[in-house]
């Protein structure tokens, strides 16, 4: 059945407090972080949503290190200034306190390190004991696993007054997840800045994942890598997903070891929602081919020895590449003879080397240019394709460049020369942020040369990976663009 849940938002500074009317209408409650801003009178600020007290304890990861006399008495107080206040289970459940905070005001909160299944349980019927309006378990992870138990508590408990995530490394997939589980909120911040809040902002929640509404799901599906929580993978799939009414949602899965996150997750029984299939990034195109048993004979995957997707079959992952698709399609929507100009790509890691196995079968006249002289020899040597190194790159001498190095992502870094390019070069950039256009498109722009950037080639690629990963045809989004952006 579908439903909506509460979005809630964190407020952690006085600098949030006068963003508040930025804030989206979908919002339906602000947690107030008293421990942080105890030296700020809030009265001054007109707030129109109903706002949760949180003392949070130095014990739970918050700033507060008074006596628990002097917490109990601001939290007293608090109950005739607030319309919820946030206690502790383990600090705060007192007959005293309790005889004086209504049930309706109460939010029994736990914020602690991971445990089993059973554990999380058996605590969460203890606090349920206490009359209150909302029982809030959070816990804190370093990997994947040890988000699973309070996902599976989520999904067992028939009640919807449990909320349950998780907050630190790897964990921000589970804050989305919960309230598909049958959590009644979603929990955000206006400014991730400590691993122990949550992650997303509301219009992140909104957009991206289309909360508040939820609805029963049947599979996951997702895109693992690092890092991934910038990809505009999860709007384009979870967009379509709902356009089509598929049971399915797609989270970020960002990891330092592709082989931990395959044993915790991918080949994970207890998931409490069955992971199909995954967009595979930067740094894990080559593990994830690797770690998948049968590979697709016909696409250049093999050839390059990388992936950018698994799919589950049969129990097994089934590894493809979407990467050359991409290039393929965005050199012909530019140019119909695109195969008889010299190309040169710049990078010869997964990307690279797949788009060039792929672009051989219609031209010779590819150069591989890589940074690294080694990694640059070995790779045109499988391929068979001429190489220089970057140092010896002139983009002067190329009709086609195709940009698949991570340079420009975070930084104003330019990958070559950018005055060499001719005024009727070709240039295909792989690489995008979502603050602002690199420096290899901008220059593009200013100077008028046909440029692709990598927002529209993800989005090319993600159209054939949702194919691959569902076997369906990607919808045409109406609020997204999606004409190729070409100068």
């Amino acid at each position: 059945m579908k439903g909506k849940v509460n979005i809630v938002t964190t407020i952690t500074s006085q600098s949030q407090l006068e963003e508040l009317k930025n804030l989206p209408f979908s919002v339906g409650l602000l947690e107030l972080r008293a421990d942080l801003l105890q030296a700020i009178d809030i009265t001054k600020y007109s707030i129109h949503l109903p706002v949760v007290y949180v003392l949070r304890s130095k014990d739970e990861g918050g700033k507060f290190n008074g006596s628990i006399k002097e917490r109990h008495q601001l939290l007293i107080k608090a109950s005739y200034q607030f319309d919820f206040v946030e206690l502790e289970a383990e600090r705060d459940l007192t007959s005293e306190l309790l005889a004086i905070i209504p049930v309706e005001k109460r939010r029994i909160s736990w914020l602690g390190i991971p445990e089993s299944y059973s554990s999380l349980l058996n605590r969460l019927k203890k606090y349920l004991q206490v009359p209150a309006d909302i029982y809030k378990i959070v816990t804190t992870i370093t990997n994947h696993s040890d988000a699973i138990p309070i996902m599976r508590v989520l999904k067992t408990i028939n009640t919807k007054k449990v909320v349950g995530y998780a907050v630190g490394e790897t964990a921000e997939w589970t804050q989305i997840l919960a309230p598909f589980l049958g959590s009644p909120e979603v929990h955000s911040i206006m400014e991730h800045r400590e691993k122990s809040e949550p992650y997303f902002s509301p219009v992140q929640l909104i957009e991206d994942y289309g909360l508040p509404a939820v609805y029963p799901l049947e599979q996951l599906f997702g895109i693992v890598g690092n890092p991934v929580l910038g990809s505009i993978s999860p709007n384009q799939h979870n967009a379509a997903y709902r356009e089509l009414g598929l049971p399915y949602l797609y989270l970020p899965f960002q990891t330092e070891d592709f082989s931990s996150f395959m044993n915790e997750i991918m080949e994970n029984p207890s998931i409490p929602v069955p992971l199909s299939g995954l967009t595979v990034v930067a740094p894990f195109k080559r593990e994830g081919y690797m770690a998948s048993k049968y590979k697709e004979e016909e696409d250049n995957n093999k050839a390059s020895g990388v992936c950018n997707g698994m799919i589950r079959k049969k129990q097994e992952w089934l590894s493809f590449s979407t990467d050359a698709l991409g290039a393929l399609e965005a050199l012909n929507h530019t140019v119909s003879d695109w195969y008889q100009k010299s190309i040169a790509i710049i990078g010869c890691g997964g990307t690279g080397r797949t788009i060039a196995a792929s672009l051989k079968k219609y031209t010779s006249d590819i150069t591989l240019v890589n940074r690294t002289l080694a990694k640059g020899i070995e790779i045109a040597s499988v391929i068979r394709l001429p190489f220089i190194t970057l140092q010896e790159f002139d983009a002067g001498n190329f009709d086609i460049i195709i940009h698949a190095t991570p340079l420009g992502k975070n930084q104003e870094e330019t990958p070559f020369k950018l005055t060499n390019l001719k005024p009727d070069s070709i240039v295909i950039d792989h690489v995008y942020s979502l603050r602002k256009e690199t420096a290899l498109v901008r220059y593009c722009r200013l100077c008028n040369i046909k440029v692709i950037d990598g927002i529209e080639i993800a989005r090319l690629q993600i159209k054939q990976q949702f194919k691959s990963l569902t076997g369906v045809e990607k919808p045409i989004i109406k609020t997204t663009n999606q004409n190729l952006k070409i100068n």
